[in-house]
């Protein structure tokens, strides 16, 4: 029983739907408001962004941004760092 119970769990924290939220910058809003949008535009139980973004509303994404990776702690590309041997 145990062991389903960790199968089931290790399934879950593997999922790789990655849950957005999101706000409407520069605006006040409520909870209430953003249901009612997504509600618009939730068709056969999936939410369309494109939708929601035409209603003025952005994504905030958890994702890491991996375009740009800092390599030593330097964002200095590697051909103009200089390296010098010990003399």
């Amino acid at each position: 029983m145990l062991l389903l119970g960790t199968y089931a769990l290790l399934l879950a924290a593997c999922s790789t739907e990655v849950e957005k939220q999101w706000y409407k910058p520069g605006v006040s809003y409520t909870m209430a408001d953003f249901e009612r949008d997504q509600a618009a535009c939730t068709k056969n139980k999936v939410v369309d962004e494109d939708c929601l973004k035409e209603r003025g509303w952005v994504a905030i994404s958890t994702d890491k941004d991996t375009s740009s990776p800092m390599k030593g702690g330097l964002q200095t590309p590697d051909k103009e760092r200089t390296r010098y041997a010990p003399k």
